[in-house]
């Protein structure tokens, strides 16, 4: 697959509208069940915050480890507390392209922002021509008007690796229906390559070590976990400021599980202890000393 640049005389929709949006954390019942009071409500909380968008059921949000029917309920359920679709972002997964391709159209059909689509995953080392192929699947399932995907490339937890060339093969094939990438690689020649090489498309930097930096390349902005806490700092670094303190804070999450961490965290800001809870295989810290300093880290951006 030959390198390709695509800058069309516009910008894409998603450049324009999606600067920060923030990979939202599930709560969870006692039961285990989405708590969909509490989730409602956080998202109305951040949008009122200064956040764009609010992204359900990414890595942050659990999603893999959720089914598509309890996920349901996510438009109806935000809409109750003045969460538009327009504002949601979705996270699909597959593995399957033909459950992937079903559950893209159900989200375009809800009128969602935009969807977060990963590549598959169980099979690893895949080629580029098999990725590329899996995605046209999906695309083709999905049907006509199949819009605003952003493609998620975060290679540490699916053994692929989403390439700036595989973007262009994709656009040339299915124009309409790219609108962004979301980079969690965590490789900042990765990032600054999609920054080059799709100028039009809303680049979405998930590690927010290098958002400010990505910004002033071009980036149009940040998924970030983040913003659970700190949507107000967060906001900031889509403008260009890098804060410290997003340094200190990722110092301790990411040397720690992140999503447990986050809602430590979570429960420390709030003063709510039903954000403790995790979905398995994922579970609750128990550690003192990793409680103590993720609700060090929640004071500090608070």
């Amino acid at each position: 697959m030959s390198t390709t640049s695509n800058t069309p005389s516009k910008p894409v929709r998603l450049r324009e509208i999606l600067g920060l949006s923030c990979a939202m954390l599930t709560p969870f019942t006692k039961a285990g069940a989405i708590d969909w009071q509490r989730f409602g409500s956080h998202a109305s909380n951040l949008l009122a915050s200064g956040v764009k968008a609010v992204t359900a059921f990414g890595t942050t949000g659990e999603g893999i480890s959720l089914s598509r029917a309890e996920r349901a309920p996510l438009y109806a359920e935000f809409a109750k507390h003045g969460v538009p679709a327009d504002k949601i972002v979705e996270c699909v997964y597959g593995p399957s392209s033909q459950d992937a391709g079903d559950h893209v159209r159900a989200a375009l059909d809800a009128g969602c922002a935009a969807i977060l689509l990963t590549p598959p995953f169980y099979f690893k080392g895949p080629s580029e021509e098999g990725v590329f192929n899996w995605f046209c699947e999906v695309f083709d399932r999905a049907g006509e008007g199949v819009r605003d995907i952003i493609v998620y490339n975060i290679p540490s937890l699916t053994a692929v690796t989403i390439t700036p060339e595989l973007v262009s093969h994709l656009r040339q094939r299915y124009p309409d229906a790219i609108g962004g990438v979301k980079d969690s690689s965590g490789d900042w020649d990765q990032t600054q390559a999609f920054i080059k090489t799709h100028p039009d498309l809303a680049i979405l930097v998930g590690h927010e070590g290098y958002l400010a930096q990505a910004i002033k390349l071009g980036a149009s902005g940040s998924i970030s976990g983040l913003a659970n806490l700190a949507p107000q700092t967060m906001a900031k670094l889509v403008e260009g400021t890098h804060e410290a303190v997003i340094d200190e804070a990722l110092d301790v999450i990411l040397s720690r599980p992140i999503v447990p961490g986050l809602k430590v965290a979570m429960v420390a800001q709030t003063g709510d202890p039903e954000w403790a809870r995790v979905r398995a295989p994922l579970v609750s810290f128990t550690d003192a000393d990793d409680i103590a300093r993720c609700k060090e880290l929640a004071g500090k951006l608070a």
